[in-house]
């Protein structure tokens, strides 16, 4: 950067970093002082903010290459309002952090937006070679059939016998469990009469406007969960919940009313004036000294969501995949999401496609997608990217909680297909021991509200599996050497999905099984940091050596850990361990003693030992054996 290079905003120019930050009375310096680009900063601010000489927060600047800068101001009372600042296609700036973009529709019901999704559409099946070529798909095993297009709307069950067409599926949110109940529905009683008709005014405007998207865009069936599986039928509900992976992989595309929360809200939400409002022009200069005009326009995106897009290595384009939608908070929604080949995105502020190939929304050209989400480019036969994909799974919201694996059992159908393993209850066999070390998610700063955890109600999954718990889990991800030893694995279903619940189940390990003793006795010096049960060796020569601070896999909203209790039939069964500086961390199991069966326990938590000695040091005077945790 030469001398005359702006300190404030670098000329909006800078090329080793993505991110410029400064505070508003900097800025407001840098403008008396006559630099264009902070002076086009602060029109576009105060196009948001009328009384921003009043201010005195900070702005953040985040740039992606290509694409609109994003500007964000934050104020002393955490107060956050953001921009983007973008220029046309055909009129670039001199500023090359000021990427093109193109005006959004008001309306997604739009001529506008059809004639844009069909180029979508039709530029995915035959251009794309990565992308599936839209070929007709065996039928799932019911759809709506809802007329061709030239004929009136009139929709019916239809029950195929082995047809082939293209087909859509919706992706929604039913809402609340009222909601949810208003919802209509095919049940055992109305089977017959939906292969009649299924009444208009009866489907939500979600619903509805599914229907107008599907016919408008020329296809003929549309595959919707409420009305295609036989609700109240736990039966029929086991059978086409493991056929998931097929209904969405197969779908010609997938919509997915990103911005409705329940089915009241619609694909179609009406008139986005209030997501993009108003666009202020600001004349500034061009490539090669022309004149040039960039854009400000006020978005609803949020400060953590513009965040997440340009700083997460996992994302791209956050924005591309409905970011911060209700739909996106959904548990049901993540496998529909991973396995559709083709996704046609209605969001609260515009609509967005994602293909196996490319990303592309109203606003911005497309992009390439270095990250399709299909399993056959993402499953590598490496265990973390399925402990990656619960934890992103588990943080989304399930309205039954007994839902907590059926909901990803299509993802873990074709997993199973492609990686040639065997589920275990949330768990794969060849991502044992790996996979054992989970943890509910939590918060050491008690300041933040705890996230609760607790057991289901009734057996669901054994305990070392994290489908036995509620809430999100995290997993240790650390390169580690592993000396546990699977010795054996199983489980059985409770339901007919396979993937689903399981009425029991074991694992038998060998490995070094060491006595200690928990204590709810703290001594903890830092106030914000959360008071954990602590954890002392047991054995005989160890003089009650303190080991560290478990993390229990149950804890209440009040911080109670209802499965820990004073006593001495606690065990720790070290997994692996890493080298860290001059000490090692043993990763290990936290199990109970199930007294009435010999050398079996249950799972009650994690630990992390560090131990500034060897392996062979600590485990002295340990034996392998062999165990069975239920």
């Amino acid at each position: 950067m030469s001398e005359s290079t702006c300190e404030v905003c670098w000329g909006l120019n800078a090329s080793d970093t993505d991110r410029i930050y400064f505070e508003i009375e900097d800025l407001t310096a840098s403008v008396k002082d006559g630099c264009a680009s902070c002076i086009l900063l602060w029109k576009a601010l105060e196009h948001a903010m009328p009384n921003l000489s009043q201010e005195d927060g900070r702005v953040d600047l985040l740039q992606d290459d290509g694409r609109p800068l994003e500007v964000i101001y934050l104020n002393h009372e955490g107060s956050r309002k953001l921009l983007d600042i973008y220029c046309h296609p055909d009129s670039p700036t001199s500023c090359s952090w000021i990427g093109p973009s193109t005006e959004v529709s008001i309306d997604s019901s739009s001529d506008e937006c059809f004639a844009l999704a069909e180029r979508w559409i039709n530029d995915c099946i035959t251009e794309h070679e990565r992308c599936a070529d839209g070929e007709p798909q065996l039928l799932p095993t019911r759809v709506i059939d809802i007329g061709a297009a030239e004929q009136p709307p009139r929709l019916r069950l239809h029950i195929p016998q082995n047809e082939s067409a293209r087909y859509v599926a919706l992706s929604h949110c039913w809402g609340s469990p009222e909601k949810a109940a208003r919802t209509i529905k095919t049940t055992a009683d109305n089977l017959s009469q939906f292969q009649t008709e299924i009444p208009w005014i009866k489907l939500t405007k979600t619903f509805q406007d599914a229907v107008i998207i599907t016919r408008r865009l020329g296809i003929r069936y549309l595959w919707i969960d409420s009305l295609c599986i036989i609700q109240g039928d736990a039966q029929d509900w086991a059978i086409e919940a493991s056929k998931m992976t097929t209904v969405y992989a197969n779908a010609f595309f997938v919509i997915a009313a990103s911005g409705a929360t329940d089915g009241d809200g619609g694909c179609f939400l009406g008139s986005r004036a209030a997501s993009v409002e108003g666009v202020l022009p600001i004349e500034c200069s061009g490539v090669g000294g022309r004149k040039s005009t960039a854009y400000a326009r006020r978005v609803r995106r949020s400060y953590e969501d513009s965040r997440r897009i340009t700083r997460s290595a996992q994302s791209v384009h956050g924005w591309m995949t409905g970011l911060g939608q209700p739909l996106e908070k959904r548990a049901w929604t993540y496998q529909e999401e991973k396995l559709a080949n083709r996704i046609l995105y209605y969001t609260q502020d515009e609509l967005q496609w994602r293909c196996a190939t490319f990303n592309a929304c109203e606003c911005s050209p497309p992009s390439v997608n270095t990250l399709a989400h299909d399993l056959s480019r993402t499953q590598d036969g490496n265990s973390e990217v399925w402990c990656r994909m619960v934890l992103a799974y588990t943080q989304r919201e399930l309205t039954y909680i007994s839902d907590r694996l059926p909901a990803l059992s299509g993802i873990a159908t074709g997993w199973e297909l492609s990686e040639n393993d065997t589920f275990c209850a949330g768990l794969w066999r060849r991502g044992l021991p790996r996979q054992l070390l989970w943890m509910r998610s939590h918060e050491m700063d008690t300041s933040i509200p705890v996230i609760s955890s607790k057991r289901h109600p009734e057996y669901y999954a054994p305990t070392w599996s994290w489908a036995s718990i509620t809430g999100a889990v995290d997993f240790i991800l650390d390169r580690l050497e592993f000396h546990a030893r699977i010795v054996d694995c199983e489980t059985e279903p409770s339901t007919a999905n396979r993937f689903g619940p399981v009425r029991s189940g074991h694992i038998t390990l060998m490995g070094f099984l060491i006595p200690v003793k928990v204590s709810m006795n703290w001594d903890c010096k830092s106030v914000w940091s959360k008071k954990m049960p602590r954890v002392t060796d047991n054995r005989l020569d160890r003089n009650n050596q303190y080991l560290g601070e478990m993390l229990p896999d149950i804890e209440t909203e009040t911080r109670e850990y209802p499965e820990i209790e004073e006593e001495e039939c606690y065990h720790l069964l070290a997994l692996g361990h890493n080298s860290v500086d001059t000490w090692i961390s043993i990763k290990s199991l936290v199990l109970r003693q199930v007294q009435s069966t010999p050398n079996a326990y249950t799972r009650v938590g994690l630990l992390e030992v560090r131990h500034d000695g060897t392996l062979k040091t600590f485990f002295s005077d340990t034996q392998e054996c062999r165990i069975t945790i239920l």
